[in-house]
């Protein structure tokens, strides 16, 4: 599987490493300089440094061979912009984080697959972890 991601934050960091342990190749598109020279150093990734609306970016990052896009960025218009492109270019799987969980219904419209509140999510694993049988 190929996957291209939007975005290299924390999340970008662990989603590459579970794919590649998988043995999938991956792409990811940062605007930071820093950051995308962060990903570069620690991963065997592609990385392209440029901003998703810029020119022909996803077509260098090889999105006609993507099975996936995942937008991470803490910005929700740069993650709709990630996947209407996705959606543009016939990309079966189109992920995306949500900061504003009010736009969840227009994301899911465009038959995106959503991410809100993951904070939510991950304290709800940990108070599962919580033995309540003491």
């Amino acid at each position: 599987m190929y996957l291209i991601i939007v975005g290299a934050g924390a999340v970008t960091k662990q989603l590459i490493s579970t794919a590649k342990e998988q043995g999938h190749k991956v792409a990811v598109i940062e605007k930071n300089p820093q950051r995308a020279r962060d990903i570069m150093q620690e991963f065997d990734v592609n990385i392209f440094h440029a901003d998703i609306a810029e020119g022909k970016i996803l077509e260098e990052a090889g999105v006609t061979h993507a099975d996936a896009i995942i937008a991470t960025t803490n910005d929700d218009s740069v993650n709709l912009m990630a996947m209407v492109l996705g959606k543009q270019y016939g990309v079966k799987s189109l992920i995306t984080l949500l900061q504003e969980r009010e736009q969840q219904a227009m994301f899911e419209k465009l038959g995106i697959r959503v991410l809100s509140d993951p904070e939510k999510l991950i304290a709800q694993k940990l108070y599962s972890l919580i033995d309540l049988e003491k």
